[in-house]
C-alpha cells in the first residue's frame, strides 16, 4: 500500500476500497448469528494472487486479507486470511519471503498444534487459521437440526466462464469461487486425554474435530478480468469475540462481514502513458449498495465509460444504469460523473488518477490505474489497453453507502 486518495487505497498494482458490517454498532446485538449492513472503512489491505495466462485466463486464485479489525478475543487482529479455494484438506502460510506454503492438516489429537487443550485462550491462534478441514472420511459433519442438508465440504473450487472481449466484445472473462471455513474453531483439536489417556471433547463441542464446513463463516470471490486488468470482488464472514478464545469473558460472540473491490493487473509503465492526445473506454461497473448503512446489501451492476485528455491530465469517468444484479433489476444510485486527474506526465504516478465525486446524493471518491501497454489504432490515439479503478460513496445522513468499482477497454 502507497496512500490513501478520496478514500481510495493506492498500491503498486491497483485500487481498492472495502467497507464493513454494520449489524454490530449497537449493543446488544440484535442478531448475532448473521452479519448485515454496510458502512465505509479504511485501514485493511486485501492482496489478490492470480496465475494469469497469456489470453487472460486466470486460475489459482489467493486472497490475503489483513488489518480489518476482525478479532477472535476482542484483543488482537486475528492472524492474516489466506483464502486459496482449494477442495482437498491442507494448511497454507506464508512463509517469510511471502511465498505461501502449502501443507498437510494436523491431526486433531496433536495438542502440540492444537494447543488450545492445553493453553485455553493462551493458545497459538495462528495455528487455528487457514486450514481446511474436509471433506474428509470417517468423522461425519455434524449440524443442528435446523440445519439440512448439513454440508460435507467446503468449496466446489473454481469455476470459470470466457467473456466476449477476445472477439470484439465488451463482456469480461468471470471467475467465482466460495467456501465454507472455520477459522477460529477451537474444536479443530481434541481436548486434554482422560487418566486413561482418552482424548476428550473440548467444551461446547459435540465430537472430535471441527463439527461442520462453515460453522465460523464463509468467504466469496469474484474475478472480472480483460487480457490485462481485474476487477475483484471479495467478501469474508467470520465469528468475533468467539466465546472460548475471549476466556468466557461476556457474551458478545457474533459475526462480521467485510467486502472490497479491487482493481489490479498489469499495471502500465508510467513512463510510457502519454502526455498529449486523447482516448475513450468503455466497460462495466461492479459493487454493494445499502440505503441506510443497516439494511441487507444489495449487489448491483452498471456500465462505465472514461474520457481522457492526455495533454491536460484529465479523466471523465461516468457510472451509469445502475441497477441489483437480480431479477429484479432495481436501479441504485451508485452512478456518478466524476472528473479526476491523472498525475504529470513522465512522472511515476502518471499512470494514477483520482478525485472527488458526488452524484446529489452521496458523496465521495474514485481512483484509478492504467493496465497494459500503450497501443494504437481504434477510434483513440496512443493510449494504454484498459484502465480499472474502484470508487466509494456514502451519506452521513442516512447511512447509504456504495463500495465499488469498474473495468473497461480502449475503444
Amino acid at each position: 500500500m502507497i496512500r490513501i486518495d478520496n478514500g481510495i487505497a493506492l498500491s503498486r498494482s491497483g485500487v481498492q476500497v472495502y467497507g464493513k458490517s454494520t449489524n454490530d454498532l449497537v449493543k446488544p446485538i440484535a442478531n448475532p448469528s448473521t452479519a448485515f449492513g454496510l458502512a465505509p472503512a479504511s485501514g485493511g489491505v486485501a492482496e489478490i494472487r492470480v496465475t494469469k495466462a497469456g489470453n487472460g485466463t486466470i486460475s489459482s486464485p489467493a486472497i490475503l486479507l489483513s488489518n480489518l479489525g476482525i478479532s477472535w478475543d476482542g484483543k488482537v487482529e486475528r492472524p492474516l486470511i489466506i483464502e486459496t479455494f482449494r477442495t482437498t484438506q491442507g494448511r497454507v502460510q506464508r512463509d517469510a519471503n511471502g511465498a505461501l506454503v502449502f501443507g498437510s492438516l494436523p491431526a486433531s489429537s496433536n495438542l502440540a498444534f492444537y494447543d488450545f487443550g492445553t493453553k485455553g485462550s493462551a493458545g497459538t491462534q495462528g495455528n487455528y487459521a487457514n486450514n481446511r478441514y474436509f471433506p474428509r472420511s470417517g468423522n461425519p459433519s455434524r449440524c443442528a437440526p435446523d440445519m439440512n442438508p448439513c454440508p460435507t465440504t467446503e468449496t466446489s473450487g473454481i469455476q470459470f466462464h470466457a467473456g466476449t472481449w477476445r472477439t470484439s466484445g465488451i463482456n469480461p472473462d468471470i471467475t467465482t469461487a466460495s467456501r465454507l471455513h472455520g477459522d477460529g474453531d477451537v474444536h479443530a483439536g481434541d481436548g486434554p486425554p482422560d487418566a486413561n489417556g482418552n482424548p476428550t471433547i473440548l467444551p461446547g463441542g459435540n465430537g472430535i474435530g471441527v463439527p461442520f464446513p462453515g460453522s465460523k463463516g464463509y468467504r466469496h470471490f469474484s474475478n472480472w478480468g480483460y487480457q490485462y486488468g481485474n476487477l475483484g470482488a471479495w467478501l469474508t464472514q467470520d465469528t468475533v469475540d468467539i466465546v472460548e478464545w475471549t476466556g468466557g469473558a461476556g457474551t458478545d460472540e457474533h459475526n462480521q462481514s467485510r467486502s472490497g473491490m479491487v482493481a489490479y493487473g498489469n499495471v502500465t509503465d508510467p513512463a510510457t502513458v502519454p502526455g498529449t492526445g486523447t482516448a475513450s473506454y468503455y466497460g462495466f461497473a461492479y459493487g454493494w449498495y445499502v440505503p441506510n448503512g443497516s439494511s441487507e446489501a444489495s449487489f448491483y451492476y452498471g456500465t462505465a465509460t472514461m474520457s481522457v485528455n492526455f495533454s491536460n491530465r484529465q479523466v471523465t469517468i461516468s457510472i451509469q444504469n445502475t441497477q441489483t444484479y437480480d431479477a429484479a433489476a432495481t436501479p441504485v444510485p451508485a452512478t456518478i460523473n466524476a472528473m479526476t486527474y491523472m498525475g504529470a506526465s513522465s512522472s511515476n504516478v502518471a499512470g494514477y488518477l483520482t478525485g472527488a465525486t458526488n452524484n446529489g446524493i452521496l458523496s465521495g471518491g474514485v481512483s484509478g490505474r492504467y493496465f497494459g501497454p500503450v497501443v494504437s489504432g481504434g477510434l483513440s490515439g496512443p493510449s494504454p489497453a484498459e484502465l480499472g479503478g474502484a470508487y466509494t460513496l456514502s451519506s452521513s445522513g442516512s447511512g447509504a453507502t456504495v463500495v465499488g468499482g469498474f473495468l473497461a477497454r480502449r475503444q
